[in-house]
């Protein structure tokens, strides 16, 4: 393994970005504490959590700093000045992770590789919730991306996940950090710039279990956030094809409506097929209504949100704080 013997110790900082989630960071930080693989040291960073979050972290081994600029980046960078370990691991606190997780990341680091990532397994209960989570396992609502979708062998990627993530401290020292300027997509961002110099890994045996708690309403805010970062990191990949493709289909509507109507109806088609498809897998036809809304609920609020910033940029100077 570069960098470490293996007939060592590794040592390994967590690094736990939270913000008012006190119903679900003990089954965190119990998780992260009775990993098969111990961690060298664990930190919280708080954005001013207001219900008790904190209180409940202190009953654990965990170092806690707080971050004044209200977005998981700045977090993450405080998290990565404060840590010991030589490898830093990340995830959120709504994430419960296996019992092997950071043996299974460390795991995957060979020459060449500037970070290793795993599966996210979107949990819940409800019916939104759940087909919230349905249609991201799928690559009409999750595309290729990690965050959203569990792949059963390793592959290399364009990204890793903010919440399922380890790197090595000295390359990310190297690199700059995370940019504290963004609101979102911080770890978009930072992984861009490690691909210029090496290559990310997913490994799909490193899972952990993500609880959104997401109704339709949060889900589109969610979203239209998501939109915005997107567009404020400014990566380019495939999830901002749609809103660089909505403007040219709108137009297509005054001048070629062929277009946008043969467009519109294969999404529509591919919608439909999914509901049925679930609703068939779930014996539940309720999900024959509910994946289609989810679906254009997410694309809608997503591209409105990639162009809100397009046209009126964020400024860190006057953000409203986003929650993640």
């Amino acid at each position: 393994m570069e960098g470490s013997n293996m007939g060592d110790k590794p040592t390994i900082s967590v690094i736990i970005p939270v913000l008012n989630e006190a119903d679900k960071i003990e089954r965190c930080l119990e998780a992260v504490l009775s990993q098969s693989l111990k961690p060298t040291d664990v930190i919280l960073v708080d954005g001013h959590s207001t219900d008790g979050t904190v209180e409940r972290a202190k009953r654990f081994p965990v170092r806690v700093f707080y971050q004044e600029y209200g977005a998981a980046g700045a977090a993450r960078q405080i998290g990565l000045e404060n840590a010991q370990g030589e490898y830093l691991a990340f995830t959120d606190g709504d994430c419960i992770p296996s019992k092997d997780w950071l043996r299974s990341l460390l795991g995957g680091f060979s020459e060449g590789i500037m970070g290793v990532g795993g599966g996210i397994l979107n949990v819940g209960k409800g019916l939104w919730t759940e087909s919230i989570n349905l249609t991201q396992g799928t690559f009409l609502g999750g595309a290729s991306s990690i965050q959203s979708r569990i792949f059963k062998e390793r592959r290399f990627v364009k990204s890793i996940s903010g919440c399922n993530s380890l790197y090595r401290r000295d390359v990310l020292v190297e690199a700059g950090g995370f940019n504290v300027n963004l609101s979102g997509a911080d770890e978009t961002e930072l992984n861009s710039r490690l691909l210029k110099k090496g290559k990310l890994l997913y490994v799909p045996e490193a899972l952990v279990a993500h609880d959104h708690g997401r109704g339709l309403k949060e889900f589109a805010k969610q979203m239209y956030r998501y939109g915005i970062w997107r567009r404020e990191c400014r990566v380019w990949d495939l999830p901002v094809i749609p809103p660089l493709l909505a403007p040219i289909l709108l137009l297509s509507l005054i001048f070629t409506p062929w277009v946008f109507l043969s467009f519109f109806g294969l999404y529509v088609l591919m919608a439909l097929a999914m509901g049925l498809n679930f609703a068939v897998q779930k014996r539940d036809a309720r999900y024959l209504l509910t994946i289609p809304v989810v679906l254009v609920v997410e694309h809608f609020f997503f591209i409105i949100g990639f162009w809100k910033e397009t046209v009126s940029p964020t400024r860190m100077s006057t953000r409203e704080k986003l929650q993640r």
